[in-house]
């Protein structure tokens, strides 16, 4: 499996509008925290951006930098783009300290011939990565983990109301269900039910009685709350029956936290039965939930993760979930002007290790900004 472990970025670096991350470590568990407008989300936006480029999901951005390393099974895998105006003007692939891919303005580039173990020349369209235009499983297999890494990527915004709001519509030989897209949850959901059947079902039952939603069943229904005239039989919505309820409750009828919650557990347990080991990435874990249902929501994700061998990128402003993840899963972000730093444990492991002799809860390591102030305790 790939794991990001390094990202560092540019965007309009001769631009007033420059915007740069600097340095982003990451392991196998981590949790973005910063205060407002430190940036946790944009950093998020731009490793998703990133795999999104990957899979040739869409070009890259119009002026950005990235740089990067991976780690595949122990192979060490640096990779660089810079994008201008659309159109890609350098992007290098560094494999154990192999340079197998070298590309520059007009699309020009060498790249490691396996077949014949060498370099050859090549020219690409210049609004296209070479790691997408020159993806050959048998004469460039190099390529293929970053793809792969791309593909199998999870972003599931937390605070996001319009998945609730949205049915879906079921017809013979209609369009695949995009695995990456939250807002076809419903969708998901049915293709993994067919898929893994009952043992899905029941892994989120127990899942969500983990967090105290007690529930019967999880199933697909025609909408109870909402009345639409006209409505055909294949339009369905999410739906549960509680415990203490008769009846179903259709994702209408739910509380926002409930169905947050019912959509990650959907999410997540689809991606561990089908032995997907890439990135799972939560913006504004927790959003929603009462501290409860937070904390062990948080557990429950933290373990199906290390279970799994996903690697977990979590982003928050809720101090329930700051004191529930360990501070050596965090990276703290600190805004400058236009220059994000990240500080973990990795490159600042004595501020991180006198914290903890302070006896403060986690949120007071970001509350009190210990790691500027910590000579004062």
């Amino acid at each position: 499996m790939m794991k990001l472990k390094t990202l560092s970025y540019i965007e309009n670096k001769d631009s007033p509008t420059k915007w740069e991350l600097k340095d982003l470590l990451l392991g196998d568990r981590n949790l973005l925290v910063g205060k407002n407008a430190s940036g946790k989300s944009r950093a998020i936006n731009v490793i998703k951006s990133l795999g999104d480029s990957l899979m040739s999901k869409r070009p890259p951005g119009d002026s950005g930098s990235y740089s990067c390393i991976f780690d595949f099974d122990s192979n060490l895998y640096e990779y660089s783009f810079e994008a201008s105006n659309k159109e890609i003007i350098y992007e290098k692939l560094i494999v154990n300290d192999e340079v197998v891919l070298d590309r520059s303005v007009g699309g020009m580039g060498r790249i490691k011939y396996q077949k014949l173990g060498a370099m050859i020349d090549f020219q690409t369209p210049q609004n296209m990565l070479a790691a997408v235009a020159r993806r050959d499983a048998i004469q460039h297999d190099f390529l293929e983990p970053l793809f792969l890494w791309g593909s199998e990527m999870r972003y599931y915004k937390f605070g996001l109301d319009q998945p609730k709001h949205s049915l879906v519509v079921f017809s013979e030989g209609g369009q695949k269900i995009d695995e990456q897209d939250q807002n076809q949850i419903a969708g998901l959901f049915r293709d993994a039910a067919k898929k893994f059947g009952q043992q899905f079902i029941d892994q989120l039952k127990s899942d969500l009685a983990e967090i105290n939603y007690f529930v019967n069943d999880v199933a697909l229904k025609q909408p109870i709350t909402i009345k639409i005239e006209g409505i055909p039989n294949d339009v369905l919505s999410l739906c549960v029956q509680e415990e203490d309820l008769e009846c179903y409750t259709d994702q209408f009828g739910m509380s926002d936290g409930m169905f947050r919650a019912l959509s990650i557990l959907i999410f997540i347990n689809y991606y561990e039965l089908s032995k997907k080991g890439g990135c799972f990435i939560i913006d504004d874990i927790g959003e929603g939930l009462d501290f409860d249902r937070s904390c062990k929501l948080i557990g429950l994700l933290r373990e199906k993760a290390e279970s799994a061998g996903i690697q977990l990128l979590m982003s928050t402003n809720d101090k329930f979930v700051m004191n529930e993840v360990p501070l050596n899963e965090w990276s703290v972000l600190q805004r400058t002007g236009s220059i994000v730093n990240v500080k973990n444990q990795s490159n600042s492991s004595e501020i991180f290790e006198n914290f903890e002799f302070t006896g403060l809860s986690n949120f007071s390591f970001l509350e009190m900004d210990f790691l500027h102030n910590s000579e004062e305790f």
